[in-house]
């Protein structure tokens, strides 16, 4: 009988150390590497979202780049301003004025929402031409906005300000 105690006692010990020392340890390692299992998954899901968001814009950004080269144009360069004087002046031609075009500084205006340019515009005509003209600059592909207006017998001036690039 004490054989058989003591033999119990041994192989209780032992299954103790071996809890302690053995089985415990791996258990604990097996329970932090769920853990970080469970972290990489997350990652792994946040990275895929991530990556979907990210080609969802570009497919945004593929549909607006052409709108965005359309808005660009609209805005003039202001060292070469070239294109938009011979707009102003084939228009002036089609509508029969007589055109003559000059730089001009315009009033600091700090509330602005973009880089402007002046221009001077004397044109000699009819009034009915003078306003067939401003039809056609009003809806022109450039971004410009009337600052002053006067009408002299058969001379128009106008005061323009072109948003620049």
């Amino acid at each position: 009988m004490r054989k058989i105690i003591t033999i119990s006692v041994v192989f209780g010990i032992i299954i103790v150390i071996l809890l302690s020392f053995v089985i415990y340890p791996l258990l604990k390692g097996v329970k932090k590497n769920s853990q970080e299992f469970i972290l990489a998954k997350k990652e792994l899901l946040s990275f895929k979202t991530k990556t979907e968001e990210f080609e969802q814009s570009k497919e945004v950004y593929r549909g607006l780049k052409t709108d965005l080269e359309k808005i660009d144009e609209l805005f003039i360069n202001p060292d070469v301003p070239i294109d938009l004087i011979k707009f102003w002046r084939a228009t002036a031609e089609d509508s029969g004025l007589l055109i003559d075009i000059s730089p001009t500084s315009l009033e600091a205006d700090e509330t602005a929402p973009w880089d402007s340019m002046g221009f001077r515009l004397s044109l000699t005509g009819s009034f009915s031409d003078f306003l067939k003209f401003l039809e056609k600059i009003e809806t022109a592909p450039y971004l410009i906005e009337i600052q002053n207006l006067s009408a002299k017998k058969s001379m128009q001036f106008l005061t323009i300000k072109v948003y620049i690039k």
